[in-house]
């Protein structure tokens, strides 16, 4: 007994330190994210890069969908939908061919081009990052790929029906 209580304190002491981990340089931020979709690893929760803007806009869009569903309003169970992961916005990941470039820093804001297939499909994003609380996080990602083309922010606080 005492053995799986010591099991069950490293892992949720060990989740706590990833979550309160700060990242000095953007391209090791971004990186971080991705090497969790590597094969052998465990997706982390996304949220837990998002800057204080992008959080609360997540935050919003979910209030606004409980709003919106009719069950909800009554007080009725509602079955939680799974939350959508801008990094990778596959149900299934087998990432091939990442490729993560080189920041572009201009003060307190970077950007990052990140590239990869997930199985067959190619995938281009672009991470808008901000130096916040003494580390880079995760202001607002887009895709810009040839066939999906969206902007996390805008459709989180301006498109109801997405995410």
């Amino acid at each position: 007994m005492r053995a799986i209580l010591a099991i069950i304190m490293v892992m949720v002491s060990g989740a706590v330190s990833a979550a309160a981990e700060t990242y000095d340089d953007p391209k090791a931020l971004v990186s971080a994210i991705y090497a969790a979709y590597q094969p052998g690893q465990l997706a982390s929760d996304p949220a837990q890069f998002y800057s204080k803007r992008l959080t609360d806009l997540f935050d919003q869009h979910l209030d606004e969908k409980i709003l919106e569903n009719d069950a909800a309003m009554k007080g009725e169970a509602v079955p939680a939908a799974p939350p959508f992961n801008p990094f990778l916005p596959d149900t299934n990941a087998l990432l091939f061919d990442l490729a993560i470039g080189e920041p572009t820093i201009l003060a307190n804001r970077a950007l990052i081009n990140v590239s990869y297939h997930n199985f067959d499909r190619p995938r281009l994003l672009s991470i808008a990052l901000v130096k916040e609380d003494g580390g880079w996080k995760v202001d607002d990602v887009s895709a810009v790929g040839a066939e999906d083309h969206w902007l996390l922010s805008w459709a989180l606080a301006y498109d109801p029906q997405s995410y």
